[in-house]
């Protein structure tokens, strides 16, 4: 969104905050707000009143019911809008309308035509509107970054990632499982996290092929296990399976090149600590040689991707896992759902494009 803040510029450094939406990630943010000498946590907002209460805490802000009055709100400046999905268009639309900035939790929409309300209502407000890609500020993918960035693979060749977890019992009842709520299942609420690390660490799709599953949870209409293949513009392949019957925690991401290899593993918690092994090939194609990154503080991603936004909205300019990252995560998602009904390979277009068949 070249030019979109040309004629705006922010002054004050200080950002008076509403939350809408006080579940648990709601409440992650307003933990990050309320820790930062930036900003000051000044609205909550939560269909259940005593929920939103409860994180308002000791705190000066103020609660309510009616998500509308707080995003109309005079004294406010940013929105976050960490509610179900079914809710995120509607919330941001209007917070933007209202002249707020937006942080949105992922996905942006439950599909491509709420994603696009949402992109086309921040260009038209001249407001940030991120996309809640925390994973991008976590500290292995930044080290991954960093590395790719000074090309110390070499030219690219693939990506594979496996991401699970195995639910818990009542999960069947939870709204990230409800096709209404939610959009989609773990292809979706899972799943947009890789698919969006695919373009910022391998490059931009140009076609995949997909297939959901449902092997055991009684989910009405979604699936609880997603698997892709994604192929770049450039001719490298990514490979992803996303899932909620592993039972056993697993982030595992791994990225290969014409000279090595790197391995990211954990997420903190149950996933296990952060850790990205970088192997280097050798000339006479022996064991590589392994260097181990291990990152032992607790995840930082959460304040980190906070302080992104922030500068954002003082510098005038698109964000790391701006409106425009969040559009086009959705897109991938959707042209995999699609090729997973029709069974077949499917071009991921450019936004100004309509998806297509891809003929193989």
């Amino acid at each position: 969104m070249l030019g979109l803040f040309a004629e705006y510029r922010w002054i004050e450094t200080m950002l008076s905050v509403a939350i809408v939406g006080a579940g648990r990630v709601g409440q992650i943010r307003a933990g990050v707000v309320c820790r930062s000498d930036r900003a000051v946590l000044a609205a909550i907002a939560d269909t259940d009143r005593l929920r939103a209460e409860k994180l308002a805490g000791r705190t000066s802000a103020e609660v309510s019911s009616d998500w509308k009055s707080v995003v109309a709100r005079n004294d406010v400046d940013a929105v976050v809008v960490s509610t179900p999905t079914k809710f995120h268009a509607d919330i941001t639309v209007a917070a933007l309308e209202a002249g707020k900035h937006v942080l949105c939790e992922k996905p942006l929409g439950r599909n491509m035509d709420e994603a696009q309300r949402m992109f086309d209502a921040a260009r038209a407000s001249n407001r940030v509107l991120k996309t809640g890609f925390n994973y991008r500020h976590m500290a292995h993918v930044r080290k991954a970054k960093e590395l790719l960035d000074a090309r110390a693979l070499g030219p690219l060749h693939f990506l594979r990632c496996r991401y699970g977890h195995g639910g818990r019992p009542g999960y069947e009842t939870e709204w990230c499982t409800d096709a209404d709520l939610s959009g989609g299942g773990v292809l979706l609420e899972q799943g947009v996290h890789i698919f969006d690390l695919v373009r910022y660490l391998l490059g931009e799709p140009s076609q995949l092929i997909a297939q959901t599953q449902r092997f055991y949870w009684n989910f009405p209409a979604v699936e609880d296990n997603g698997f892709c293949m994604i192929q770049t513009i450039a001719g490298q392949m990514a490979q992803i399976h996303v899932s909620w019957t592993q039972w056993v925690n697993i982030f595992e991401l791994e990225v290969f090149g014409h000279d090595g290899y790197m391995r990211l593993e954990g997420r903190d918690g149950h996933y296990g600590p952060q850790r990205l092994t970088l192997g280097k090939r050798k000339p006479d194609h022996g064991r590589p040689a392994e260097e181990l990154f291990e990152f032992v503080t607790p995840d930082d991603s959460w304040v980190r991707e906070w302080n992104e936004f922030h500068s954002a909205i003082e510098e005038a300019r698109e964000p790391t896992g701006s409106a425009g990252d969040g559009l086009r995560a959705q897109q991938m998602i959707e042209a995999a759902y699609r090729s997973a009904s029709r069974q077949s390979w499917i071009l991921v277009p450019t936004l100004e494009h309509q998806p297509q068949e891809a003929t193989r």
